[in-house]
């Protein structure tokens, strides 16, 4: 048995011996060179007789909407608020355009406690 182990130490030390061998000989070749330089995409000058003229249409100025619509989720009931912390992640599956229109519809607000049941 104790032949057996020593086989298999043997083997695995000559192993790992050549395997640093090698490594060290593929390594040692290699000078510590600068980094490669970035080379930067540019386009291609333009030629002085070329001139580009783009006609944009004037385009009306967009209202902003001053409030958004309120979100809500028809599994919880829950409406969200543009103060809402989950407001931008959620998807919501109803709008509304007001608290009132939500709260008629059967929605509660939301809240950053868990409800408490009873």
């Amino acid at each position: 048995m104790l032949w057996l182990f020593s086989q298999m130490f043997v083997l695995c030390a000559a192993s790992f011996a050549i395997g640093s061998v090698l490594t060290w000989l593929s390594v040692r070749g290699r000078s510590k060179t600068d980094p490669p330089k970035q080379v930067l995409a540019l386009p291609a000058p333009r030629l002085t007789a070329e001139k580009v003229v783009v006609d944009q249409p004037a385009e009306a100025p967009v209202a902003r909407q001053k409030s958004l619509p309120l979100k809500g989720n028809s599994k919880t009931m829950v409406y969200h608020t543009a103060d809402s912390p989950y407001y931008r992640r959620m998807k919501g599956d109803m709008t509304f355009a007001s608290e009132a229109e939500a709260v008629a519809a059967g929605y509660r607000m939301w809240s950053t406690k868990g409800r408490v049941k009873v």
